[in-house]
């Protein structure tokens, strides 16, 4: 007598169905019809799948299911083919859905802690090996003011200390700064310099002339 795989393997060669089509056509894993054509119940998952499989592989190939779940009943005897459920059959064809679960929030939400982490520390960096900013306004360099004083005004970073000539005028929490300072003669060197507090400094120098 015929087993139910020997059934099913003829009726497919028949018709010159590949199991690759079967599988294509019916979402059952290649490697579950082949255990199922060669008897193979070992490889198999419960006998209560195992006759879906055969009820859809029989309707595909035009076979009478009715006669080919006899066939398995007569031939299947759990109690000496123990059933695994395999790998395979666990992950079936059709692909899941993406699901947002908790643990993927909780993921996502470690992953931008650690790389706004790994941005502060560069941005430290940047600002501990980086002389800080520094933009001078006013006065323009070679500039002849009317009067033997002038504004020095600009601009940088926060928490930056700017002197003008060793002497240390104020910056807001912006940045800014702006000081009146005295001219001495009619030729003035004015050297701005703006230091960090991890001690690099950035300097501008302007010469300005007292119109005589």
């Amino acid at each position: 007598m015929q087993t139910v795989g020997q059934i099913l393997k003829e009726a497919r060669e028949a018709k010159l169905y590949t199991l690759d089509d079967i599988e294509k056509n019916t979402k059952i894993r290649k490697e579950l019809l082949e255990a199922l054509e060669n008897d193979e119940y070992s490889k198999l998952p419960p006998a209560t799948f195992v006759q879906g499989f055969i009820k859809n592989y029989g309707k595909f190939l035009g076979l009478n299911t009715n006669k080919l779940l006899a066939v398995f009943r007569r031939d299947f005897e759990e109690s000496k083919h123990p059933p695994q459920v395999m790998e395979s059959f666990s992950n079936p064809i059709k692909n899941r859905p993406f699901r947002l679960t908790p643990g993927k929030v909780v993921g996502v939400v470690i992953g931008l802690v650690i790389v706004l982490f790994f941005a502060y520390l560069w941005f430290e960096y940047r600002n501990f090996v980086g002389a800080p900013n520094l933009n001078v306004d006013s006065p323009q360099d070679q500039q002849t003011v009317a009067v033997p004083d002038v504004i020095v005004s600009g601009s940088t970073d926060p928490e930056v200390k700017v002197k003008v000539n060793n002497q240390e005028i104020g910056v807001d929490s912006n940045g800014h700064f702006s000081q009146d300072v005295k001219l001495a003669s009619s030729d003035n060197i004015l050297s701005i310099t703006a230091s960090s507090r991890f001690g690099q400094t950035a300097k501008i120098t302007r010469e300005v002339f007292v119109k005589k």
